[in-house]
């Protein structure tokens, strides 16, 4: 990795965010320093608040793909397991503990074990769809029924997704 990767990103996505982010930043600079200063300053304090929450997730990430045995990766959610498998790992996505911070490096961990590549898909999408650990906070805000009626719905998005993604991606 070069230094300019480790400033501006090693990716196209990263480099758009941080370029644009600078951009921002200069234009704030100078038409309002103000909201500049105070900008940066709430920003400097998530990212104090949440360095240690992203980096402890990055070690889970990578001890528990250090743990997962590729053979049993692959039966369950690999190429050979084909739409069952798919549709669980949509629904195990669905139960995934935390914010991306947390769960996108747990699903990399589990692509680099062997899963195929529409099991990754599903785990995304039921993830997004699914949400169950999100239920509370519906609760809160809506009737139940409408917190029901959001996980229903995405659970046949989520195993109709499964469906679709066997004959086009392949399992």
């Amino acid at each position: 990795m070069s230094v300019l990767d480790l400033l501006i990103g090693a990716s196209a996505g990263q480099r758009i965010v941080v370029v644009g982010t600078l951009v921002l930043y200069g234009y704030l600079a100078l038409r309002r320093p103000a909201t500049a200063r105070t900008a940066a300053e709430r920003g400097t304090k998530t990212l104090v608040a949440l360095a240690t929450l992203v980096l402890a997730a990055l070690l889970l990430a990578s001890a528990v793909g250090q743990l997962l045995p590729r053979e049993t990766v692959a039966g369950f959610v690999g190429g050979a397991a084909g739409t069952p498998g798919i549709a669980l790992a949509g629904l195990i996505g669905g139960v995934l503990p935390g914010g991306p911070y947390a769960v996108y490096p747990l699903i990399a961990e589990v692509a680099d074990s062997g899963a195929g590549l529409a099991a990754i898909l599903a785990l995304l999408i039921g993830y997004g769809a699914i949400g169950l650990l999100r239920v509370p906070y519906g609760l809160v805000f809506f009737e139940g029924r409408i917190v029901a009626a959001r996980v229903a719905i995405g659970v046949g998005v989520t195993v109709a997704f499964a469906a679709v993604a066997a004959v086009v991606v392949g399992a």
